[in-house]
Order: C-alpha cells, then structure tokens, then sequence
C-alpha cells in the first residue's frame, strides 16, 4: 500500500527557511564565478541569466566573468556587486513574509552611506525613532558600515584600478517564492516610485525563469524546482476556499480555516475584489500542469472600490482582513496608528477603524465585521479613561445603526432564510458584543453551512449578490455619520 507520508527525498523540502533560499539564490549567481570551461557553459549561461533578470535587463550582462556575493551584510540578504558594470544589486528574499521595517529603503540607504555615495543619502530611516533612540541607532549603522565598507575592499582587493564605490549604482530586487499578498504589491509599487531600475519577482515567475533552464538538467536546479513546482501547486489547491476534509477526530475542516490563500480568495470572490492575472503565468502553464488561477497571482488592481486585505496568524492560526473603507487619517494630531493611544479625546477625529475579517472560532470558520480601537489596560468596562469611552461610545452607536437599518435587516433575515431549513434552524449570523479589548465583532457569519452549500450555483449567487449588498448599504450608511458629534457624545 503506498503511504502518503513517504515523499520524494528533496533537500529542500526541508530547507525552507530564508537562509536555505538564500544560499541557493547565491549558488545559481555563483555560476558566473566558475572557470570558462564547456562542464560550467550551461551553469554560466543560467546565472548571467538569472544575474540579467535581477537587473530588469538594464545592463548587458554577456561579458560579465565575476561578480562578487555577499550574505547578511548590514542585514542585506544577498548583495552582489558586479565590477565590470559598478552595479550594487540588493537581493531582498523572502519565502512567505513580506517587507517590514522599511526594510529596502533602510538598506539602499546604508549601502549608499558605505560606498560614500549620496544616491540614497536623502532617505530619512530614522523619522519614527526618539532623538535618543535615534542618535544611538545611526551610532550603531555607522560602525556597521565602517564595518562592511572594510569587508568589501578586501574582497575586492584583487580587482584592477582603483576601487571607487562612490560611482557604483544601487539596485534593488525584491524575490519571494510565494504568492505577492497586497503588502508585497505596496512593497514594489514603492520601488517602482523611484526613477532607479528595480526588479520584483515572485513564486511562478522565478519558477518559469529556473524552468527555461531545465535542459541543463542540474540536480541541485531540479531539486529546487520539484520543490518550488509542488508549493505553487499545494498553493493553488490551497486557495479553493470552500473545499473541506474531515480531521483525525472526524470533524468537518476547510481550507479557509487552514490557510491565508484560501481566505484571500474569499474575500476577493465575495466583495468583488479585482485582480488581475500576470502575463507570465500563461509561459508558465506550458511548462507545470494544472497550474490555472487568477486570483493566487494576480496584481490587486488601483480601482477606487479596492480595499489592502491584509494577513496574520493567531498563535498559528491564520487570519486575514478587508477594510471596511478606504483608511482615511483625517487627524488633527500624530496619533498611532492602532487606536490613538497617548493622545486626548479632543483631538480623535479619525473614522472608526472597520474591517472585515476571516478567522476561527470553536465552531468553525466565521466571516465578522469588526471595530478597532484602543482600549486602555485596567480600564472598566464602560471605559474610565477618554479612548475607553470613545471605543465604548462609537462601537454602542454602530451596532444601534445597524439594529435600526430596515435594508439591512431585511438582508440579514434573507441570509437566515437561504441557509436554513427544517433541521437547522439556527442563524447563519450574530451580533457581537463590547469586550474589554482592542478587537470586537459587530456582526458575525459561520461559514460552515454556507461553505457546504458553495458548489449549489444558484445559493452561491445569491449569497454573494446579498452579502455585496450588505456591504454597500453598511458602506452608505456609516458614511452619512459625523463622528465628531459622536466622539463628543453629541449623537448616541
């Protein structure tokens, strides 16, 4: 009998972690390095290749014979610096996390400070650190780059003429070897802001680029690629949100619970969120079968009705969210961006922060509208401090606007109605209620009738017709609010 517990024996399959990417992303670089014999022609042509894609093509990269790479300096993942062109390139890699930190602006910037080149000495990567904190950390990326500065020229000892950083050209290329969620797209439509040439790419695309190449028939390529063509197709599975399985214990368990693909998906298919399918994919269908979704790599599209779904894990539990609305800091003070804490009530002019959100609760997945706030620590109940009773008196008056909406009640009573019956009478969704915390739901659907149902075409339209239009009469009414005469208790 074959077990299915017993798979091919792909180093990489263990070696997931960035690091590992990152050696093999130095490995097939490195090709360019080995000795011009016909046993390295193919390995030398792949990484000129590879190197060239890195580039956008800006440069001819034909008569390149070293470049030289270094790992993890001043945190870099990989950084290449190509003598014969003056081109530094920062390789960002990711494998299924997005930028953080303002991390490539942070890097452009001290590699900038290294070479003693002002091309990105203008970027501010301090602005959200105290005076004190700030002046400590440019003490610490000064010895770093004093530091790395040293490194380089040792490395580079040997190159002819005499070695001026200054005149070298700072690229930047963003690579992760997973689907591009909203977060990665804003990542790159940055970079794509500054006049410099710089490069994304992601899971699919560097597979059909490793693809092309797959006449050379390297075991170490090979192996990557088996691996990288598995998690792409494992990922596409992933995303049909509404399939399910039954766990050890015999419950009813979906994809949606299980992964953020599935609940992107979701998201996007229920509120009509655009995307739109990259032009490589169709290259890349010639070479993996069964490789067909628009929604897994798409680019989110600019329309005004696009709202960032965002994802993260609760102690390992995935979850993804929608904006309720377009974020509008219409503040009159620098407030967190999480719920205004250390600031006075007066000065809360901002639109309540609401979003739709995919999570697990015990019973199963949930579709929930929620509300976010601030709520101060050892504060009561009905709020003993001015956000607490902000929080208190904005979420009070949201659940009693809705309460009162007959368009919305009576799309509510036709959600009920579709997924009912005489077995099961009990309600798709419910309202929520004030907690001590910073996160509470307003209303919430279970998914698991809707979900088991998703196949019946006819339910499935009419569901997303309903719950679109709930969206929209939410959308309008909470819009026609004036939060200021909430905020100050004015309307209750």
């Amino acid at each position: 009998m074959f077990d299915e517990r017993i798979v091919e024996n792909n180093i990489f399959s263990f070696a997931t972690n960035e690091l590992s990417q990152d050696a093999f992303i130095c490995w097939c670089l490195n090709w360019i390095n080995m000795p011009v014999r016909d046993d390295n022609a193919s390995g030398r042509q792949f990484g000129a290749r590879f190197l060239s894609r890195l580039l956008n093509e800006a440069y001819d990269v034909s008569g390149v014979n070293q470049i030289y790479i270094f790992r993890q300096l001043l945190n870099i993942d990989v950084l290449v610096l190509v003598p014969e062109l003056q081109v530094a390139l920062i390789i960002e890699d990711k494998t299924s996390s997005q930028e953080h930190g303002n991390q490539i602006n942070r890097y452009k910037y001290l590699l900038s400070k290294t070479f003693g080149s002002n091309q990105y000495n203008g970027l501010d990567i301090y602005q959200h650190l105290s005076d004190n904190k700030k002046e400590q950390q440019q003490k610490r990326d000064g010895t770093a780059c004093w530091g790395a500065v040293n490194s380089i020229r040792w490395a580079l000892r040997d190159e002819p003429g005499e070695l001026d950083l200054s005149k070298y050209t700072i690229h930047t290329a963003y690579l992760k070897t997973d689907w591009f969620n909203d977060d990665d797209w804003h990542t790159v439509r940055e970079l794509e802001k500054d006049p410099k040439v710089n490069t994304y790419m992601d899971g699919p695309e560097f597979l059909s680029l490793l693809l092309s190449c797959r006449e050379w028939n390297n075991p170490i390529l090979m192996s990557f690629v088996d691996y990288l063509g598995s998690k792409i197709r494992t990922t596409i599975e992933h995303s049909c949100f509404w399939e399910h399985y039954e766990d050890i214990d015999g419950h009813i368990r979906f994809n949606i619970q299980d992964t953020a693909i599935a609940q992107r998906r979701f998201l996007q298919t229920v509120f009509n969120q655009p995307n739109h399918e990259a032009p490589f994919m169709a290259n890349l269908k010639q070479h993996v079968e069964n490789i067909d979704d628009s929604y897994v790599y798409g680019r989110i599209d600019d329309a005004s009705h696009t709202h960032t779904i965002q994802h993260g894990s609760s102690f390992g539990t995935p979850w993804s969210l929608m904006h309720f609305w377009p974020r509008s800091l219409d503040r009159t003070v620098d407030a967190d961006y999480w719920g205004f804490q250390n600031t006075n009530e007066d000065n809360l002019t901002v639109k309540p922060y609401m979003f739709w959100r995919i999570d697990k609760i015990k019973e199963g997945p949930v579709l929930s509208l929620r509300y976010y706030t601030w709520w101060e620590k050892g504060a009561g109940d009905n709020g003993e401090s001015n956000t607490c009773s902000y929080k208190t008196r904005v979420y009070n008056y949201i659940n009693d606007l809705i309460s009162s909406s007959e368009k919305i009640s009576l799309i509510l009573a036709d959600i009920n109605k579709l997924y009912g019956n005489e077995a099961n009478k009990g309600k798709v969704w419910s309202k929520g209620k004030l907690c001590k915390q910073y996160e509470n739901t307003l209303l919430q659907f279970k998914l698991n009738k809707i979900l088991i149902d998703w196949n019946d075409a006819a339910k499935r339209t009419e569901f997303i017709s309903l719950i679109r239009e709930l969206n929209e009469n939410l959308t309008q009414e909470i819009k026609k609010v004036e939060w200021d005469l909430v905020r100050k208790g004015v309307l209750k």
